[in-house]
Order: C-alpha cells, then structure tokens, then sequence
C-alpha cells in the first residue's frame, strides 16, 4: 500500500514538473525614449533600467510608476549594481557614478580616461577601407562589481579601477593592453577582467597587482574582432568566461590554469555565463543557440537555438531557464528535459518577423540586406537598424516571484507573468 502511495505521488510530482511554467499576461511596464543595453537591477520594489539616453530610472515593479530618475551626460551601458544603499554604473560621457538607490541624488562620481566604441579602418576588411567604423555589436560598458570596502570596473582607456565606496577616491588602477568593455567580478579578494586585448587578468583586490593572465584567441590582424565582451562569472574556485574568439573558458581562479574550452564554432560568446546545478548555460552569437555544458568537463550536454544573436545571459530560476534574442522573442526552457515550454515576441516582431525574418523565423543577413553589397559598412549599418525595428532582446531577462521582466533593445520594458 505504502509503495503504491509513492508511485502515485511520484506520478503527481513528474506530472507537474511536465507542465512547468508558461509564460502568462504581459504588459508594457515602461517605456525608455532611446535605446537599452543595460540588464534591468532589482532593488526593493523597483527595477532600476538605465538607457543610451543617459538616464537611470527606479521604475515601482508592480506599477511601472516612476519614482526618480537621474540623468548622466551621455548614454549609460553598463548594468548598474546595487551595493548596500548605493548603486554604482558607468556612462559615455567618461564617468562612473555613486547614487543613492532611495533617492536618485547622485553622491559622487569619477572621470575616466572616456569611453568609446571599439573601432577601426576597414574593420573586418569592409569597405570602404580608409573609413573608420565602429563595431555596431560592440554594445556594452563595462558593469561593475564591490565588496565590503570597493567598487572594481574596467573603461575604455583600458584600465580597471578600484574606488573607495563611499567617498569615490581611487585606490588603485591596472592598465591593459585594450579597452574593457566587459564586466567584471570580484570573489576571494580577486578581481577579474576580460580586455580588448584577448587576456583574462586577475588582481589582487586590495593592491591590484596582478596575480595572472590568460591567453584567449585572436585574429592575426585585429584584435578588434577576438577581443573579450563577456562578463566573468566565478563558482567555487572556477572562473567561467567567453570571448569572441568563440570559446568558453574554465580557469583556475587562484592560478588562472586553463581548466577546459569549449568552442562555440565560428560564433562569438557575449553574454555572460549562468552556473547553476553543476551546469554552465550560455549563449552564441552567430550560431543562435542556448548551451547547457557541464561544468566539471566542457562537454555540451545539449542546446537550444533561437533565432538570431543571444547577447545577454540567461536567467534560471528553479528548472525554469529563460533568454531572450535579437529577434525579439523570449524562450521559456525546462532545464530537467530541455524542453522548449513557450516563447513571448515581441509586439515590434509579432508585426514585423514576416517582412524581416527568414521563413524559418531567424536571421539571415543576406535577407535583409536585400541585394546591397555585403561588404559595405554601410550594409551592416542598415542590417542592424532593421533588425532593431523587432524590438530585440540584448540584455539579460529578470525573474522575481512570477514575474519575467525583460527590457527591449529599443526601450520597452515588459513585465511578462508565469503561470
């Protein structure tokens, strides 16, 4: 009797972890009058959205209602962070900043050497070759990270720098050998940083003196095309990064010893990783797929494919694994079986996939070039504004409750629930 119980509970619980959780009603929350590159914070009962427009809102998660806004000088990508009271993100305009998270007054902020897009002549040997073009999927700043005494971010004058939290004074500041523009962590008294240079560093926090450095791949003409855009992520003593020479790297966190890689192929690794559950989930670029590779060993265990650019990292909560594309579609998958349970588009894509996309529902360049030469950066340019129009997802989705927030490349942030 008691085995047939079991069975029967067993049966009810497998029953509903099948169901899993769909996505529900959504609702447009806010609507940000410029561009978003920067992961929406929680932060109480706000979420804090920061856009190109230079302005870090706290918007109330229940109501969309504004509660304060604080305006840079120029665009903010970098996801703000959320230390203590204080929350701490950078700008286009060559300033990191410290503003009060109650409040929006702004309580320092420090000059940076500046901040700029990676670009070059001829980049990606496209034409016309003596024009300077910036790197259209160059998307971010670098978000910063903080423990008890400092806040650590690298700037395109290729520094990474440590700030007093409280006053914004400098403590220290490491120079490499190209801009950072990605993210960076700081665990067990290290601080980590990828940089345009292709090398992962770390340093210690308290003095920055670099510990090691770790070699990813290049392009033999251009660092500009196989530099370092992803965010380091650590679990246990494991350091976890992609680069775009499209490889995801496992390093010793104490010695930086390469530990696996994994190649993504010819796509690039932008977004940073999730661990969860002796499981790494991250996204490609050109390749459109959502990896699940075990953490221990580097071996893909299985993949999920979308259907264009996974820039941002996923977001997991429970067996419930969540990302978002360039397209402009949210996926919803069960990390148990890895079963695809829903999607959410986009009212932009709904409108326009058919005109954009291919038949299949993805990117193809080609597409919508439509018939100008590929080689011109004057394509790229006009591919990119199109693919914009879908409203595409390039930041990180957010799960709170029952509730996925997610912010459009093109401003609208959607408050999306789970049934």
């Amino acid at each position: 009797m008691k085995f047939k119980l079991s069975v029967f509970l067993l049966l009810i619980i497998t029953d509903v972890q099948a169901q899993h959780q769909k996505f529900g009603a959504s609702r447009q929350l806010f609507k940000v009058d410029d561009k978003v590159f920067a992961t929406p914070v929680l932060y109480e009962d706000n979420i804090l959205l920061a856009g190109m427009n230079g302005r870090l809102y706290a918007i109330n998660q229940k109501t969309g209602a504004l509660k304060w806004s604080y305006k840079a000088g120029k665009g903010i990508a970098t996801e703000p962070l959320v230390s203590g009271t204080t929350i701490f993100a950078g700008s286009y305009d060559g300033y990191y900043y410290a503003i009060e998270a109650g409040t929006g007054k702004a309580l320092w902020k420090f000059r940076t050497g500046g901040e700029r897009r990676i670009g070059a002549k001829g980049l990606w040997t496209m034409k016309p070759d003596t024009m300077y073009m910036e790197d259209q999927y160059d998307l971010y700043l670098s978000a910063p990270a903080a423990d008890e005494a400092a806040v650590y971010f690298g700037s395109s004058d290729s520094c990474v720098y440590a700030l007093d939290k409280s006053s914004g004074k400098l403590r220290w500041k490491f120079k490499t050998g190209g801009p950072i523009h990605a993210g960076v962590a700081c665990r067990q008294g290290i601080v980590l940083a990828g940089s345009w240079d292709t090398y992962v560093y770390a340093l210690d926090a308290a003095s920055g003196k670099m510990l090691w450095r770790f070699k990813t791949g290049e392009d033999p003409d251009s660092h500009v095309l196989e530099g370092i855009q992803a965010r380091p992520v650590v679990a246990g003593n494991t350091v976890y990064i992609g680069a775009r020479d499209a490889r995801l790297y496992a390093l010793d966190l104490h010695t930086g010893n390469k530990q696996w890689e994994y190649s993504a192929g010819v796509a690039w690794i932008v977004g940073a990783a999730v661990v969860a559950n002796g499981h790494v989930y991250v996204g490609t670029s050109d390749s459109y797929l959502m990896l699940d590779i075990d953490a221990a060993t580097g071996k893909e265990l299985r993949r999920h494919r979308g259907g264009g650019y996974v820039f941002g990292a996923p977001v997991v909560s429970g067996t419930t694994l969540c990302y978002g594309d360039f397209t402009g579609r949210l996926f919803l998958v069960n990390t148990n079986n890895w079963q695809q349970v829903d999607t959410f588009d986009t009212p932009a894509r709904r409108r326009l996939a058919a005109q954009l996309l291919d038949s299949t529902g993805r990117i193809r360049f080609r597409h919508l070039a439509a018939g100008a030469d590929p080689a011109l950066f004057s394509t790229t340019v006009t591919v990119m504004d199109k693919l914009y129009r879908l409203g595409p997802i390039a930041t990180a989705p957010v799960i709170a409750g029952n509730t996925v927030y997610a912010v459009t490349a093109t401003g609208q942030l959607y408050a999306i629930e789970l049934k």
